[in-house]
């Protein structure tokens, strides 16, 4: 019994020790790695002045998005007027061809005609006015060679009307901005007349 009781006190003492060791062990970590009051406000501004940076540059990505809206808005206009410069060219040069008698349209597009003799048909009536001054050239292919073509208008106080005995040809007439009348017809005493006729506008 003696022998089991100093075992047991021997034991006792081990751990007693085993655990002050430990307990100093403990604190002497804690007094390592725990910072001190000063490491603690040293700490603390830190954070403060990644927080301060972190603010900082929440505020330039914010400037900068408002900065690339801008621009993407500024593109967006730039698009606009690069459209409307392109159209406003495309008018000038439309002018041009109208100043220089560039523009070309289309009355009659070898349109196919037959006649009886001695008669005449229109051929284009003026319900869609001419815009412009400039020429209007017919070309007539026919059967017979009294065909002819009248051109007629009164515009700007001027009174035009002109006929020209084409048969198979070409003839050109002057015009002005207006309501213009063209007309073929034939002369054949007899004979019913078939061809075709081309009306072209230049202005």
């Amino acid at each position: 019994m003696a022998e089991r009781k100093v075992v047991g006190r021997t034991v006792a003492v081990a751990l007693g020790l085993v655990c002050i060791i430990l307990g100093a062990g403990l604190v002497a970590a804690l007094a390592v790695y725990l910072p001190t009051g000063a490491e603690k406000d040293s700490l603390n501004a830190e954070i403060a002045e990644k927080e301060q940076t972190i603010a900082s540059l929440n505020l330039q990505i914010t400037s900068l998005r408002n900065t690339v809206n801008s621009l993407n808005a500024s593109n967006v206009q730039v698009t606009s007027l690069q459209a409307e410069i392109a159209g406003l060219q495309a008018q000038v040069q439309g002018l041009y061809n109208v100043l220089y008698l560039n523009a070309t349209g289309i009355l009659a597009n070898t349109q196919t005609f037959e006649q009886e003799p001695s008669s005449n048909v229109t051929v284009w009536d003026g319900s869609a006015p001419l815009q412009y001054a400039g020429y209007v050239t017919v070309q007539v292919q026919s059967s017979s060679n009294q065909s002819y073509v009248e051109l007629a208008y009164s515009s700007y106080g001027v009174v035009y009307d002109s006929i020209v005995m084409l048969g198979n040809g070409t003839a050109s007439f002057p015009v002005l901005p207006g309501a213009v009348i063209i007309m073929l017809g034939n002369t054949e005493p007899t004979d019913r007349v078939t061809g075709t006729i081309t009306a072209l506008y230049n202005y």
